[in-house]
Formats: C-alpha cells, structure tokens, sequence
C-alpha cells in the first residue's frame, strides 16, 4: 500500500471581518460596566496628555500643579503651552528623543486578553460557518468570570437558531484552558478529565454520581456505594483535587465589583418610566484645544507633529465612543422597559418572555451589541437595583395561544408548588407539570426538571420528610 502526498497551490475568495484597533476599543468601552469605565477614563487621561478633566474632575497634585502652570501662563503663547507639554511628555515618556520615544510607547504594556477574547482567537483558526462563528462570538461574552455558561441558550438566540447556537457552544468547549464553557462544576471537572490521558473512567463515576460526597469528603460512603476500597477512593479525589473549578477566573480583570448602577429607571410625575444614565460621577473629559494649536505649529515632518496627531485623534476618539456607550444603552435599555413595564410594576411573576434578538429586531440594531451593551449591567428601579440580564428570559408556550410565559416567572410558581406541596408526600416532576398543565401551561416533566435542578431543588425522594 502506497500513500501519495501531492502539494497544489490555489486561490480561495473568502470575506473576513478584521477588527481595527478603535473597533476593539469601542467594544471593550461597551462592555465596561459604570465603576470600571471611570477607571478606564481616568486612565486615558493619565497617559493622553491630549486630554483634559473638566471642572478640575479628580486629577491629582501634580497634574494640577502642571495645569494651573499652563494656565497661568500666556495662553495664546506657543512658547508656554509647548513648555507644559514638554512637561508632560517627560514626566511620562523620559527625556529622551529619537527612536527611544517610540520605544517607550512600544515598550507600555497592553491590556492582559479577557476570557472572551481568548477564546474568540482560539476559534479564529476552527473550520465552521460564519454564522456559527458570530455565534459562538456572542456565547464566549456571557461566561461569567469562572468561565462558566449559566444563561441558557435559548435565552440568547430565537428558536431557529438553537441548532447552530449548540454547534457553536460545542466549538467553544472544545477550547481552552479545559473545562471551560461549562454549565456547572460537575461539568467543568468533568470536561477537564475527560481531556486527561489514561483511564479516568473511576475519578468520572467520582464526579458524576458523587460529587457531592467528594466535596464534603465523605470517602466511606463513596466506598460503600461504588465498591472501592476507601484507598481507591482517596486516589480518586486527589486526582479531581488537582482539577481547576474556575478555569476562567486567570482571565477575570481585578476590577472592583461594587454594583454602581449604569442606568436608572423611575416614574415621572405623569406615571411614565424614564431611563436615564446617571452620569454625574463620571469624569468629564474634553480634548485641550493647546495641543491642536501646538500640532498646527510643528514642521510637517516632524516626530511630534506625528505624535501629537495621534494623541489628539485618540483623544476624540475615547470621548467619541462614551458618548456611543450612553447612546447605545439607552436606546436598549428604553425598549427593554417598554416590553417589561409589567415586570417592574408586578414582580418576577410577570416577567414577559425576552430575547436579546428580540431587542435588536426592535431597533434596528446587531444582537452582538445588545449583548456587549446588557452584560455585566446594572439598573436601578425603585424596587431596587438588578443586573439587566434578569429582564431577559426563555419562554414556555401557553396552550390556549396566548403570550408565552417567561421561563423565570414558571420558575418561580414551581417553587411556590413545591413549597407549599405535602411534606410527607411531595410532588413528583410529573405532577408539578400537571398542575401547571392545569393553568394552561404547557410544559413537559423534562422541563420541570431541568428547572428544578438549575435551582438547586433536591428530588421528590430528598425531599421527603417522614
């Protein structure tokens, strides 16, 4: 038997989306939420010397002093603005000239990548669909920072989309680190094994069927149920103890997690709701005019010329872009109360269902930016502040017709069946689907049980009191 390799050469047209370096800015000032876009903006002003607070904003001692230097020189004078310049480009970049400045900016270290941003260049190199590409895109921007998926899918694309969506969810669990993309830890550890060399076969029974045991290091138990010595077993759980429960986390930024509320929602004094981005604590920003002066002034050749071009067209940027940032959420979050008004006056129990298709259809906009927009968001409504993902939600039809009934809202009446159920003899999955069936819910065991299993509610048989 022969094998024949031939090499050939060839042409192949293909239309590919590349990101500019200001696309990706503009994304990642979409998706930082309140506190963390503050951060971002006072960083852009420390290291732009093209931008400045305004009202004085929170800059500190000694860009003060530099400032009120400049100001309290001649202000139409080139010579003094160029002095409080140079100041600036020394006290950041040295006072070196040449090449070396350009290294230095070379040298500033970027962003570290974020999970999502990993990811996405990992399946750059994956053959598949472009549509399940721009798919598996969106998916890999909900994990959470465990590197976790816990919004279902059909929370995030229409009915007709749900195969290529779990195409594209198969794509992204295939990536890396191991174990990521997962639904919960049993599946995340599960994952991780699953790529290990050698017959894991004993450690993913452990993982499967006992985790629970494991976790609460209840080794003769696991022993009694699976046969094993109580020695097995500790080899066992000392392989998952080496396993990684949050993949994602080395991904996740350190940002400060304090919830700040990026948009509000109240009544006026006609009844209406009003959303609004409070934007008084964020810092003002505007382009100093000085340095446009000080850019016409430079030969046209000149390094600095080139180097002040840059800064000011970054500068105008960044303002460009949190100005999108409010645009874009307000357009969003406007059409999310429209459809849930009930949900705010009501509770969770009206909860109408909402995908983040469903918005972007309403205004005309990409499904990526309502993704990009809601995630990681909050909002505050006079019930309190939540995250703008819970106004969104799978649905469950009825069966006379009717508006289908949120999946959150169906959750919520299956624990109050449960709740008020016989202790002694608790409702079967079976029986809590006939009761809602009862109200015209049309709904499967299958789907009660997933349900009440992401609840974390334990079986008929555990709950059980006798």
């Amino acid at each position: 038997m022969s094998l024949h390799l031939r090499q050939n050469l060839g042409q192949r047209m293909e239309q590919r989306l590349k990101l500019t370096p200001q696309m990706i800015q503009s994304i990642e000032i979409l998706l930082l939420p309140q506190m963390a876009l503050e951060e971002r903006i006072m960083h852009e002003v420390e290291t732009n010397p093209t931008l400045e607070l305004v009202d004085g904003g929170a800059a500190g001692p000694e860009e003060r002093e530099a400032t009120s230097a400049a100001l309290s020189a001649d202000r139409n004078g080139i010579d003094a603005q160029d002095e409080a310049w140079l100041w600036k480009r020394k006290a950041r970049h040295g006072d070196d000239e040449g090449p070396n400045k350009m290294e230095a900016l070379a040298a500033t270290p970027e962003r570290p990548p974020s999970l999502a941003d990993h990811l996405v260049e990992q399946i750059r190199f994956v053959e598949m669909p472009a549509e399940v590409r721009e798919i598996a895109h969106e998916i890999a921007w909900q994990l959470d920072r465990r590197g976790f998926l816990t919004v279902p899918l059909t929370d995030l694309v229409p009915a007709e989309k749900l195969e290529l969506a779990e195409e594209a969810y198969e794509h992204l669990r295939r990536c890396d680190p191991a174990g990521i993309a997962a639904r919960d830890l049993r599946d995340c550890l599960m994952l991780q094994l699953l790529r290990q060399p050698g017959d894991n076969a004993f450690e993913l029974t452990l993982i499967r069927d006992h985790l629970d045991d494991v976790l609460r290091n209840r080794l003769p138990v696991i022993a009694q149920a699976t046969g094993a010595s109580v020695d097995r077993v500790q080899e066992g759980v000392a392989v998952i103890a080496r396993l990684d429960p949050k993949p994602g986390l080395p991904y996740a930024s350190g940002q400060n997690h304090i919830v700040v509320p990026d948009v509000m929602v109240e009544r006026d004094e006609r009844g209406e709701w009003i959303v609004s981005v409070p934007d008084g604590r964020m810092p003002r920003i505007e382009v100093n005019q000085s340095y446009h002066q000080l850019y016409e002034a430079q030969p046209p050749e000149s390094k600095d010329k080139a180097y002040l071009k840059e800064q000011l067209s970054n500068a105008r940027f960044i303002i460009d872009a949190v100005q999108q940032r409010k645009r874009t959420l307000l357009r969003i979050v406007s059409e999310i109360v429209k459809h849930q008004v009930a949900f705010l006056e009501g509770g969770v129990e009206q909860l109408r269902p909402l995908l983040r298709q469903d918005i972007a259809d309403k205004i005309g906009m990409h499904v990526a930016t309502v993704s990009r927009a809601v995630k990681d968001k909050y909002i505050q409504t006079p019930a309190g502040v939540l995250p703008l993902a819970a106004f969104f939600s799978g649905g469950i039809a009825t069966q006379d017709g009717s508006e289908a009934e949120s999946s959150k809202s169906v959750k919520l009446r299956i624990h109050k069946l449960i709740e008020h159920e016989d202790k002694k003899n608790p409702l079967s999955d079976q029986e809590i689907a006939d009761q809602l069936a009862k109200d015209g819910l049309d709904i499967s065991r299958r789907t009660v049980t997933k349900y009440r299993i992401a609840d974390g509610i334990p079986s008929t048989r555990q709950r059980r009191v006798f």
